[in-house]
């Protein structure tokens, strides 16, 4: 499929792409959902993913489970998780916010720490789901980094033993080429140096047994991103070097190698993740992936001027789509359509 460019009309006031940006990730009022489940989620090694379930009012659900997953440093209660859990809610899909090995949430039961490449403890989470979930197929959504590592599930569909049968995904602005993103997060001004603190923090605050003493004085001593992944996340997890930790987990490499519908959505002015991730991408060669380039969205913002922000309308248009059965190029039209501005009616009633 084409990379399409989506018409957006930002909401007031968060115009361009840090205001989006700093909505998406950090604002500090909580979209309300309903009481959810916690669950945790075994893998292999002992540890376990925290995740919170919520059920629709049908019982059982008729829609396939939308299993959720955040960002670097973030959790299940990033807004933007939040707000797409409310949609897929509203349209009666079960939803599923899984917070990664060593994040916030699920720190009490980590030993260890996410990190880009590391899309296995996604399939080994939704493997340890019940088939009364499961049972009508899955949707999996990743923001950022999380997006990442959906794209890298997606694309290992052979590797996939154990588990429920995904029906489509939707990546939103994840680090297609990691280098650009960690060049850009450490030359922002705004939120390089906070990033870098939270991974930090997040990272050392783990009872990690496989991060011994000289990576962590590396962890306290890196003054980047880039710094931080070539120092300690490389060496840590058996990477020669940081350069061959970004080759080997690009995730735009995995884009020809996904055969289930999938979203990509990206934003023309995202701080963290530059539109130039997508250059020399040929996309004749990735034919089940429907990618939308949204200028002026920000790095997983999209706030326009509908009731639901536009990437909300999109992921639910598009998981719609795929749980009706009507095909990558099916879903795709609907999710475009959900992107499109809205209507004069629907402008005048959120003025």
């Amino acid at each position: 499929m084409d990379l399409r460019l989506v018409t957006f009309r930002p909401r007031p006031p968060w115009f361009g792409g840090t205001l989006q940006t700093a909505r998406a990730l950090r604002w500090p009022i909580a979209p309300p959902l309903p009481p959810g489940h916690r669950l945790w989620l075994p893998l292999p090694d002992g540890d376990a993913l925290a995740a919170t379930l919520h059920l629709p009012g049908a019982r059982p659900p008729a829609k396939p489970l939308a299993a959720l997953v955040h960002g670097l440093t973030g959790s299940e209660d990033d807004p933007c998780l939040r707000e797409t859990a409310a949609g897929l809610l509203r349209r009666g899909f079960p939803v599923l916010r899984i917070n990664l090995r060593g994040s916030a949430k699920s720190q009490p039961r980590s030993t260890s720490h996410y990190h880009l490449g590391r899309w296995s403890d996604l399939a080994e989470a939704l493997a340890a789901l019940p088939e009364t979930l499961t049972g009508k197929g899955v949707v999996v959504a990743g923001w950022s980094l999380g997006g990442a590592l959906v794209l890298q599930l997606l694309a290992r569909e052979g590797e996939r033993r154990g588990m429920p049968t995904i029906l489509a995904g939707a990546a939103v602005c994840p680090p297609l080429q990691p280098e650009l993103a960690f060049e850009a997060i450490d030359g922002n001004a705004v939120f390089g140096r906070a990033l870098l603190a939270l991974y930090r923090r997040e990272v050392l605050a783990v009872p990690a047994r496989d991060l011994d003493e000289s990576l962590r004085r590396s962890a306290t001593r890196a003054t980047s991103l880039h710094e931080f992944e070539a120092t300690v996340t490389a060496p840590r997890f058996g990477y020669p070097s940081y350069e061959v930790f970004t080759e080997m987990e690009r995730p735009s490499d995995a884009l020809p190698r996904i055969r289930v519908p999938t979203l990509l959505l990206m934003a023309g002015d995202d701080p963290l993740v530059p539109a130039s991730s997508l250059d020399g991408i040929d996309w004749d060669e990735c034919p089940a992936v429907a990618p939308l380039l949204v200028p002026g969205a920000g790095h997983c913002g999209f706030y326009d001027i509908g009731r639901e922000n536009l990437s909300v309308r999109a992921i639910a248009a598009f998981f719609e789509g795929a749980a009706d059965g009507v095909g990558a190029m099916g879903a795709s039209s609907l999710a475009e359509e959900a992107a499109a501005p809205p209507s004069p009616v629907i402008q005048s009633a959120v003025a």
